[in-house]
């Protein structure tokens, strides 16, 4: 029989076990970032012309053609874009993860090979062009004349939220995807649909006042609102602890599912891959 104290010690071996290796992770990241735009004509221009297109996209379809406008004075391109920079973050790294195990079978097939830190490597590598999107938005509040506060430093905390949930999902689905591999295909359709029920093109002010609260169960919708709370209003605005609790009940039940899920897998995958 397995006791809750077994079950602790469980998952804290397993982040001991990744944190172990950070020097490894870390330099796999550096190397995942060169396989990427290292040597293409375009560098590491590529990251951004994409998210970059599908903002102008979204921009002249609803800002020009349907004259969607932001919540109160904000203007509606920097709402926009600050709700869609980490759903970037989570969707491109969760497609990613996904294909970690998979995708580097080489290393998996090393009977010593740690293939827990796969996952986290392309988190790690997914955080310079999330840095840079930042940047752009910080250049875009000095344009719009949006005050300086303190508070906005803490949308840290969001990205802590960001990289938990999708560690969470990923070692899930990158150990799943070993023994089906539909699970990348039928992931691509499902952020397309995640994407379109999460507040980031459409306000949360639509949904009648008494479904309203239906949206905490949505854990992107916490990050998302978070990320323009404290980012693009004249005054930081914070979740309520009902929201914070329910983001995070959901959040640490699918991490530790994630990693139960990892470790209970694990020992097949050099034999399935």
């Amino acid at each position: 029989m397995i006791t809750s104290t077994q079950t602790t010690l469980t998952f804290v071996q397993f982040f001991r076990q990744v944190l172990h290796h950070r020097d490894m992770i870390l330099a796999l990241a550096v190397r995942d970032l060169q396989s990427r735009y290292v040597g293409t004509l375009g560098g590491l221009i590529w990251a951004f012309v994409h998210p970059l297109a599908i903002v102008s996209v979204f921009y002249f379809v609803f800002a020009v053609g349907f004259r969607a406008q932001g919540p109160g004075s904000t203007p509606f391109i920097l709402w926009f874009v600050c709700g869609l920079i980490p759903w970037f973050l989570f969707n491109d790294t969760l497609l990613a993860i996904t294909n970690a195990i998979t995708g580097n079978a080489h290393l998996v097939k090393k009977t010593i090979f740690p293939t827990e830190v796969l996952p986290l490597v392309h988190v790690i590598s997914s955080l310079f062009p999330h840095l840079i999107f930042m940047l752009t938005l910080v250049g875009m509040l000095v344009f719009f004349n949006v005050p300086f506060l303190v508070e906005r430093l803490f949308v840290v905390y969001y990205l802590l939220c960001t990289i938990t949930l999708v560690l969470g999902l990923g070692w899930l689905l990158s150990a799943l995807q070993v023994f089906y591999r539909d699970i990348a295909q039928a992931l691509t359709i499902m952020l397309n649909l995640w994407f379109w029920v999460t507040p980031i093109v459409w306000s949360q002010e639509i949904v009648p006042p008494e479904y309203r609260s239906l949206l905490s169960f949505n854990p992107i919708f916490y990050i998302v609102e978070g990320y323009r709370g404290l980012m693009i209003y004249k005054t930081a605005v914070w979740p309520s602890l009902q929201e914070t609790a329910c983001f995070w009940s959901i959040t640490l039940i699918v991490l530790f599912v994630g990693i139960y899920v990892f470790r209970r897998l694990k020992p097949e995958f050099a034999d399935v891959i």
